[in-house]
């Protein structure tokens, strides 16, 4: 269907374009493209951290001032219309979700590819948010795991049922293995945990389960 690389990413981008027009911009009144296109990118290249609204520095700098209720109201309408996903954190030790420091995945990866100006692909961030975005797929509630002493990538639940799961793009360097399976160790409940990444060779240790990206997208029963 596509000839290359460059047909298949205006393809994207001429249908996002006319969901902006269409979903977004007419049905919500927005009145600020410029803005509402910069607060995207800034979203998506940013995303796997936490967000903060004092951090969009690059719209002040390029001389849009944006203030935070508009902020919060592009936000709402990115998230109201799929484009991105609000992911919350929640208190492991405190057993709460918290409704400030979270974080947001794109729903697509190929809108992200045409809406942000870097030409290299973050893999690691890309692997993050292919894993969010298919926890999703398989009906799971999602979110980012705060403990005493970091973070957990995500928690996710369904009917009563919890998985704790880092995500790494390769696992091969040992310091970089210790350092994922580490992230559990204050975690005292006995659900299942996981660590997936794109290596073939089994890292499981000590009761803590490692899952290859293929067979975690596979499993239907995950």
């Amino acid at each position: 269907m596509f000839e290359n690389n460059d047909s298949l990413e205006n393809y994207i981008r001429d249908v996002y374009d006319s969901i902006l027009l269409k979903d977004v911009v007419e049905r919500l009144g927005i009145t600020d493209i410029t803005s509402f296109n910069k607060i995207l990118q800034y979203v998506l290249e940013t995303e796997t951290r936490e967000f903060s609204s004092t951090n969009v520095l690059y719209l002040a700098k390029s001389g849009n001032k944006v203030a935070n209720e508009t902020l919060y109201k592009y936000l709402y309408a990115l998230c109201s219309t799929f484009i991105i996903n609000r992911v919350y954190r929640y208190d492991v030790n405190g057993k709460v979700v918290l409704k400030s420091l979270n974080e947001f995945y794109a729903t697509d990866l190929g809108v992200k590819k045409i809406k942000t100006n870097s030409k290299e692909i973050n893999y690691s961030q890309a692997f993050e948010n292919l894993i969010y975005n298919e926890l999703i797929n398989k009906g799971y509630d999602v979110y980012i795991g705060k403990t005493k002493e970091g973070k957990i990538d995500f928690i996710a639940s369904k009917n009563k049922s919890v998985k704790y799961i880092q995500a790494c793009y390769d696992l091969t360097n040992e310091i970089t293995r210790n350092r994922e399976f580490k992230a559990f160790d204050n975690i005292s409940d006995n659900y299942p945990k996981y660590v997936i990444s794109t290596n073939k060779e089994d890292y499981s240790q000590n009761g803590l389960k490692h899952l290859n990206i293929f067979d975690f997208l596979m499993d239907d029963q995950f």
